[in-house]
């Protein structure tokens, strides 16, 4: 009995501490990837760098958040990234004076190219 329950405990601590590494690994991409995305569109749109740190966390919070939801078992995936969407959407036109958020949009959307430019479909 104690030979299993010792075995038992070996198992979740090994999976715990897989997944804990995945995660990891998974928000260290992400982050470098929010990086890049923030200071590419900076350079585009010429925000200022107080309003790049802000919406590098806000980007990686979001991120974050739709990976959580995407991987939640019982959750209703679709729905949650809805509010997600939403959530940011409200915070960039904080963020953004309408120019830049339209921009941003915009380019975001491949809707502009990053030289300002509508693309030709």
């Amino acid at each position: 009995m104690k030979k299993i329950i010792l075995i038992l405990g070996i198992l979740f601590v090994a999976v715990a501490t897989s997944n804990a590494q995945e995660k990891g690994i998974i928000a260290e991409v992400l982050r470098k990837s929010v990086e890049q995305k923030v200071e590419s569109m900076q350079k585009s749109i010429g925000f200022d760098n107080e309003i790049a740190l802000e919406l590098k966390e806000l980007e990686l919070k979001y991120l974050l958040d739709v990976q959580k939801a995407e991987t939640c078992f019982l959750c209703n995936t679709s729905k949650r990234i809805k509010k997600l969407q939403s959530a940011r959407e409200n915070k960039l036109q904080e963020l953004l004076p309408r120019d830049q958020y339209i921009k941003y949009h915009s380019i975001e959307n491949n809707l502009l190219n990053e030289d300002n430019q509508l693309w030709l479909r």
